[in-house]
């Protein structure tokens, strides 16, 4: 289905099948490459990094051309971008990301430090800094469609007031942020500004988890 992952409905076949017939579970277990997600997912792994990014480029292009051919119809076209927001954040932040081989086997004779769990501010900001990058994303395409697809305007209203809105929620919540992670002054004008540029968000949402700024710890001795 478009904007689905395979995986899911195999996952889903599996546990179906375990329950009524081992030789179609064993079927869907064997599978080329499908069977090995399975069994991650079953084992708690979760999903290589890069089937994450396939997933999640495969959704965000699906949901951007689905929600762009259903612009005469406004609720529809919102149904798809949530649906597609939703899935990717689920993906994003709920999947774990399971590391590589060779990731393993340099950490086999040190174990990692397990990390704090992070505040639900830095959740939540994590989710709606994705959220204005997937907006930003919609509204390209908009304007794709309006000056170079002489598909009209309609992409670039719905997207624009998607956009206008979730940039607002984000600007709110970097605030809260700010004071409840007690962000420095230039942590928290680099996050005012990431709403600027497409997809800056997304790069200032991954330095400011890989610099602690996000993590429990951090913001607790600040």
């Amino acid at each position: 289905m478009p904007g689905l992952p395979t995986t899911v409905f195999f996952i889903v076949a599996a546990a179906c099948f375990s329950r009524s017939s081992p030789r179609f579970e064993h079927w869907v277990l064997t599978r080329p490459y499908v069977g090995a997600m399975v069994h991650d997912y079953r084992a708690g792994l979760g999903m290589p990094h890069r089937a994450k990014v396939a997933a999640i480029a495969s959704i965000m292009v699906v949901c951007g051309l689905s929600a762009f051919v259903a612009r005469d119809r406004r609720w529809l076209s919102l149904v798809i971008v949530g649906a597609g927001a939703l899935g990717v954040a689920w993906i994003r932040w709920r999947v774990p990301t399971r590391a590589d081989d060779r990731s393993d086997r340099r950490a086999a004779g040190s174990p990692r430090r397990p990390r704090d769990p992070r505040p639900p501010i830095a959740v939540v900001f994590m989710v709606v800094a994705f959220a204005e990058a997937c907006s930003w994303v919609g509204l390209l395409v908009g304007m794709y469609g309006k000056y170079i697809g002489d598909a009209g305007e309609h992409g670039v209203e719905v997207f624009g007031r998607i956009h206008g809105i979730v940039v607002l929620v984000y600007v709110a919540v970097a605030l809260l942020a700010s004071r409840r992670l007690r962000w420095d002054g230039r942590t928290t004008v680099l996050a005012l500004l990431a709403s600027v540029p497409p997809l800056a968000t997304l790069v200032f949402e991954r330095w400011a988890a890989r610099s602690g700024r996000l993590d429990a710890r951090v913001a607790g001795r600040r």
